[in-house]
């Protein structure tokens, strides 16, 4: 009886980490390019004792038309880099500007890396007032002249649980590799959409919050039994 108490309540905090995974997935449905998590995996290590394996969702979503120019999208695989106060960080939200300093920047003021380092338009050249063109290669030019091409990257596995840091991931140089052009194209004025569907999620709320109350009951039965018991056992 003591272990049934143990396994259900193990489950039910299974299930109250899973009920908060998507919570935070239903918070981010408007979040540019964010990339929805899947509930926890309960698998057993080698000592049997149970542990969870985070999954992420990358599919892609849908793309809606800005019409700004540094404004874009990653169709296929891969992701932007950025370089934070906190290292180089991958997103899927490409809803870039230009700084006062001249370098392409994100909404969060994080720096876009580029194959040759930080990407930077310098204050003259801004002042031509040149037509800002990014290639399906993530080539960039202005004007005639070009800048530099945006550093696209992936996992090599997707299957590793992956340390996020806000709707961000933290670059693990042991898991990623630059994609080759062939594999994404680059959606100049379009950005993309959470792939969140929140029918589906709040659909799996609801069954997780069932679950849950079915788990609470069978706690609270084994636990009034086991009192019970223990009564019993000093007559």
């Amino acid at each position: 009886m003591i272990k049934g108490i143990y396994n259900s309540a193990r489950s039910l905090d299974a299930r109250v980490k899973n009920i908060d995974i998507l919570a935070n997935n239903l918070a981010n449905i408007n979040t540019v390019g964010f990339k929805r998590e899947v509930p926890f995996l309960q698998l057993l290590n080698e000592a049997g004792e149970p542990k969870f394996r985070q999954v992420t969702d990358f599919r892609q979503g849908d793309f809606i038309t800005t019409s700004n120019p540094l404004d874009l999208a990653i169709s296929g695989e891969g992701l932007f880099v950025m370089n934070t106060e906190n290292g180089l960080q991958l997103s899927r939200n490409g809803n870039f500007r230009i700084s006062d300093e001249g370098f392409l920047i994100n909404s969060e003021g994080h720096k876009v890396m580029g194959r040759n380092g930080e990407i930077s338009f310098s204050n003259s050249m801004l002042a031509q007032n040149r037509t800002i063109a990014i290639s399906k290669e993530g080539e960039i030019k202005y004007g005639e002249q070009v800048i530099d091409a945006l550093l696209v990257v992936r996992f090599i596995n997707q299957d590793n649980e992956l340390v996020k840091a806000a709707s961000n991931f933290i670059l693990d140089e042991n898991n990623i590799e630059i994609v080759p052009e062939t594999d994404y194209k680059i959606a100049q004025g379009f950005l993309e959409e959470s792939n969140v569907n929140p029918i589906l999620e709040m659909e799996a709320m609801i069954n997780l919050s069932k679950d849950y109350e079915a788990t609470y009951k069978m706690i609270t039965y084994l636990d009034n039994s086991l009192d019970k018991a223990n009564e019993i056992g000093k007559v």
